[in-house]
């Protein structure tokens, strides 16, 4: 695949939550494309992970695979402090991860829209934050 991004990203470090699969995968890669090193986190899916870092060093940057929780205060503040021992700084942030209960409308009940709501938008913020120190 080429990169049409016009833009330099050699010695910068990404992390991308959910860059494992579909959309996270296909910007992990695009970031890689560019130059920069990135870190792919994942939870469930680690053949997965280790197919976009294998693709990713394929493109001549380093990868780095994170199994974490997104929505677990403790899996955040452990991938950040691998990201700092592995690269010494994170320079971009894609909040990819994503959830969600696959039940009829009437099935749902409020625990589900909550930890749908919790990984999908409130993750934001303590990631953001974990990212600007």
């Amino acid at each position: 695949m080429s990169s049409d991004l016009c833009i330099d990203l050699k010695g910068k470090t990404a992390l991308v939550t959910g860059g494992s699969r579909g959309i996270g995968r296909a910007i992990a890669l695009r970031l890689a494309e560019a130059g920069a090193n990135v870190a792919i986190n994942y939870l469930r899916h680690k053949t997965a992970a280790t197919e976009t870092a294998r693709a990713i060093e394929q493109r001549g940057t380093q990868a780095l695979i994170l199994r974490a929780n997104v929505g677990e205060e403790e899996h955040v503040q452990r991938m950040f402090d691998e990201i700092g021992k592995n690269f010494g700084r994170l320079d971009i942030l894609v909040s990819n991860a994503a959830s969600g209960v696959l039940k009829p409308a009437l099935e749902l009940t409020l625990k589900h829209f909550h930890h749908t709501m919790d990984i999908n938008a409130a993750t934001l913020l303590p990631l953001a934050q974990h990212a600007v120190q």
